[in-house]
């Protein structure tokens, strides 16, 4: 009965019903739990830490879960709509621009994009969406309603759409007469620099984050914390952010004297880690035909007639 069309049509209609009812009375979605939302920063998480299945084998079960599975897309959603102040009362008590759903609609153009340039490697699937649906969301019929492309494509292929954003640039005009634009080169740093950055924070083994930060309790243990338990992380103590050297090569003035360690031997020169400073060189640019935009000093203001 469930595969017959009449049925899908007639559920789709009651959807469509439903939400028109629920506009006419003034309800509306949580921006935090709007379906686009919510399904597209779960693609980005799906992306930016994935599930590493491959690595159980070598490294241990432990390195198998990805953020979707500590709800990283959750956090990150509330992260971005409470990041932007302005101070501003028409944002709400606190003064925010709650931004995370008109930044997913955006990670939409750019996949938009880089399909209509041909760049993608795989072909757009719902069944990716799917894939990031748990057991208490939403019904398919609802997702697949509400689903942009950026979360239909591959892993790869909505990191490329992330790639080509510094293109665009976003306005948003939340209430009359008031327009602010972005970069939109920001969305690939808070989508992709947000997602590893707190990941692999102690984020996760608080009680609840949103306590000011002398209210905060952490257990400090490595089992409380995923990203800790895949990089053997110790947990924090004094001196971890401590300097331990400068990262050079043999052919480099930025450090100098005794290697602590060596990053990367394959390369050439190696790449090394010198207990010593160097120093910085100018850089093999031209730049003879720089013209300043400003002038470096500012003309004097004409003298004022003597006012007797």
């Amino acid at each position: 009965m469930h595969e017959d069309p009449r049925w899908r049509r007639f559920l789709r209609r009651v959807d469509d019903l439903w939400e028109q009812a629920a506009s006419l009375l003034g309800f509306r979605l949580d921006p935090d739990r709007d379906l686009h939302t919510v399904v597209t920063y779960r693609a980005v998480v799906d992306a930016v830490v994935p599930e590493t299945p491959d690595l159980a084998a070598d490294l241990g079960p432990e390195h198998v879960p990805g953020g979707l599975a500590v709800a990283l897309d959750d956090f990150l959603v509330v992260y971005v709509n409470d990041l932007f102040q302005f101070g501003l009362p028409h944002f709400g008590p606190q003064g925010n621009l709650p931004i995370a759903g008109p930044l997913a609609a955006v990670l939409d153009k750019a996949a938009i994009a880089l399909v209509a340039r041909d760049e993608n490697d795989s072909d757009p699937s719902l069944d990716r969406v799917y894939a990031l649906l748990g057991p208490d969301d939403p019904p398919r019929r609802r997702v697949r309603k509400r689903a942009g492309l950026f979360a239909k494509l591959s892993r790869r292929d909505r990191l490329r759409a992330i790639g080509i954003l510094d293109e665009f640039e976003i306005e948003v005009e939340p209430f009359a007469d008031t327009l602010f634009e972005i970069d939109a080169g920001l969305v690939g740093q808070l989508a992709v620099g947000f997602a590893e950055m707190i990941y692999y924070s102690e984020w996760q083994g608080y009680d609840e984050f949103t306590q000011p930060p002398s209210q905060r309790v952490h257990p400090n243990r490595p089992s409380a914390v995923q990203s800790w338990r895949q990089t053997d992380f110790p947990g924090y103590a004094d001196g971890y952010a401590a300097l331990r050297g400068y990262v050079g090569t043999a052919e480099s003035s930025l450090g100098e004297g005794a290697v602590w360690t060596i990053i990367d031997a394959d390369a050439t020169p190696p790449v090394e880690v010198v207990r010593g400073p160097g120093q910085f060189r100018e850089n093999d640019y031209d730049t003879s035909g720089y013209e300043e935009p400003f002038p470096e000093t500012e003309s004097e203001p004409d003298a004022s007639p003597e006012v007797n």
